[in-house]
């Protein structure tokens, strides 16, 4: 073998040698929360095709983020938790959910249910300014002559896990009642009753009433939320500048309240000169309206802000949020940690009680390509303001 052939399989040994050494010292780079929360539940980081208007590690447990022609779509990150499961923006869940919540139901509870079978019942849906029945198709079993104890932690075992009571769907009798109980488009319903009477002796005798239940128990997937029903024809609104959108309500003026909307009171105003949602500025977009009934009328605000002049506004990169705030807003109540998020993106709420002088007020900051965003929202206390922010929120999405 020639030297020239000996000096070139040294020098890649050397290299390759070198190059090993140095990617074992490297440290990984870190994960974001998205990719940190994918892989902990048991998914990996990919890549795929999804819709314009779809951010990093969307919901893909819903049909729609993914499902644009190619003109229409980008390369995002997303989660792949493979077969039989689907990230729903939080983490990778089983699709078959409702069957796993029985399952886990049966066994905290310790109730002996039948075997869970293929059903249709009923939801009672609000849509202002009626209630709408959604026929929802899922899964159930049923239970008999269990006690009272066993009854109620049913529910414990609902709440526990994050379910709350529908006031729309309650029913209750003499001898029976109905409960229905909601998590994002997960619902159940419980349905429980004492066993009738018993005929013993020729004779109608009343049942144990402690230990003497019947129960029924259905869950399953509504295709909206009272929420998304809500808002499913309000106006759209993107803002391109700052990569975000929005909806506001359909009545809503677009642009400033004209002048002639001025010249009378509200309660004296058309419908139309109740609402505007101005964005001739991207810097400040505000919606104004009133909430109420026309003789009982509520001012509310809604702006999102930011200034390209003021240096608080424009963090370096890598700030940390609180921190920053703490040191360029100290004369507001900055709470020590994150509160909240804003589709996903980490966000600091801070609330403003009420004064002889001024309507409470939340102010809710964000950092999105090292700007700083504010959402300020205006008499916050009042319950019908309070509903239809809730609703613009819902609807608040970050773009890339």
């Amino acid at each position: 073998m020639s030297k020239t052939i000996i000096a070139i399989i040294i020098i890649i040994v050397i290299v390759g040698l070198g190059y090993w050494i140095y990617q074992s010292t490297v440290t990984p780079e870190e994960l974001s929360e998205k990719e940190q929360a994918c892989v902990n539940s048991g998914g990996q980081v990919s890549t795929s095709l999804c819709c314009k208007t779809t951010g990093d590690f969307p919901n893909l447990c819903l049909i729609g983020p993914c499902g644009c022609s190619p003109d229409n779509s980008h390369q995002i990150k997303i989660c792949d938790c493979g077969p039989d499961k689907c990230f729903d923006g939080s983490e990778c869940v089983s699709l078959d959910e409702v069957s796993d919540l029985l399952e886990d139901l049966e066994q905290e509870t310790g109730i002996d249910f039948s075997e869970a079978q293929p059903v249709d019942f009923k939801w009672i849906v609000k849509v202002d300014p009626k209630v709408e029945e959604e026929a929802v198709s899922g899964k159930g079993f049923e239970a008999e002559r269990i006690s009272s104890e066993q009854y109620d932690s049913i529910e414990l075992f609902l709440k526990d896990n994050g379910f709350e009571v529908d006031l729309y769907n309650i029913a209750a009798g003499t001898i029976s009642e109905l409960t229905g109980y909601i998590k994002g488009k997960t619902i159940c319903t419980v349905a429980g009753g004492f066993t009738g009477y018993k005929e013993g002796e020729s004779q109608w005798v009343p049942t144990d009433t402690d230990n003497d239940w019947d129960t029924t128990i259905n869950c399953g997937k509504v295709e909206k939320t009272e929420m998304e029903y809500a808002i499913e024809d309000w106006q759209s609104y993107t803002n391109e500048k700052y990569g975000y959108s929005l909806k506001y309500p359909e009545n809503c003026l677009f642009g400033p309240l004209p002048g002639y909307c001025k010249q009378s009171p509200p309660e004296e105003r058309p419908r139309e000169c109740r609402c505007y949602f101005n964005a001739e500025d991207p810097d400040e977009v505000s919606l104004g309206t009133f909430t109420g009934t026309k003789s009982d009328l509520t001012g509310a605000s809604f702006v999102v802000f930011h200034s390209i002049y003021v240096d608080s506004y424009s963090p370096p990169a890598g700030t940390d949020l609180v921190s920053w705030l703490r040191e360029n807003f100290s004369q507001q109540d900055i709470p020590d940690e994150i509160n909240m998020e804003i589709d996903g993106i980490p966000a600091v709420k801070v609330y403003t009680p009420k004064s002889p002088m001024a309507w409470s007020q939340e102010d809710i900051y964000f950092i999105k390509n090292d700007k700083l965003l504010k959402i300020s929202i205006l008499d916050v206390d009042n319950q019908d303001n309070r509903a239809l922010y809730d609703k613009i929120l819902f609807t608040f999405k970050i773009s890339e």
